[in-house]
């Protein structure tokens, strides 16, 4: 396989552009992981180091809950063939594997099938704000128990993701609709 080849890289002899193209593929797995960790606030400003060339770099810390976090998208499984489940590593090695027997004329055609992640989780921004200022008295109303918004608010003040349950979500999208 000549990884020279290029389709979206112009071709350098000192770097390996096809590379580079297949990794743009799954580049948005490595930004979900980051936001995740931005979404837990567990990157702060101090995990950064600035280095003696004033390049910014992660601090070995952050370094390794990224890792873990990258490591636990791509090693998620989703639906990718035959109505199998499969990781994203399986689903890259896979695509690799037609590639290259296309390049060396084993197939005529090959296709890149990526199935989209889905994200396991029911909160957004607005909800989340909604939440916070949900008052005792709003919360009688809507008929949510009081140690679920306790715990909820506590979550989210913590920078943790939250479970909510569909009658309680229910609950508050509705509450929201009714005061637009």
């Amino acid at each position: 396989m000549d990884y020279f080849i290029e389709f979206l890289y112009e071709i350098n002899l000192s770097r390996t552009p096809l590379v580079y193209n297949i990794q743009e593929l799954f580049r948005w797995l490595i930004d979900i992981s980051v936001i995740q960790l931005l979404e837990e606030k567990k990157i702060k400003k101090l995990d950064f180091i600035i280095t003696e060339n004033y390049h910014t770099r992660l601090g070995e810390n952050v370094s390794r809950l990224l890792i873990e976090k990258i490591n636990s998208n791509f090693n998620a499984r989703y639906n990718y063939k035959n109505g199998r489940n499969y990781s994203y590593q399986i689903i890259l090695q896979n695509n690799l594997q037609q590639l290259a027997n296309f390049i060396v004329e084993k197939k005529r055609e090959f296709d890149f099938v990526i199935p989209k992640m889905r994200l396991n989780r029911k909160d957004n921004l607005r909800l989340r704000e909604k939440i916070l200022t949900i008052t005792n008295d709003e919360r009688k109303m809507l008929g949510i128990n009081k140690s679920t918004l306790w715990h909820m608010k506590n979550n989210l003040k913590e920078g943790k993701t939250i479970d909510i349950y569909d009658k309680v979500l229910a609950k508050i999208n509705k509450a929201s609709l009714d005061m637009t």
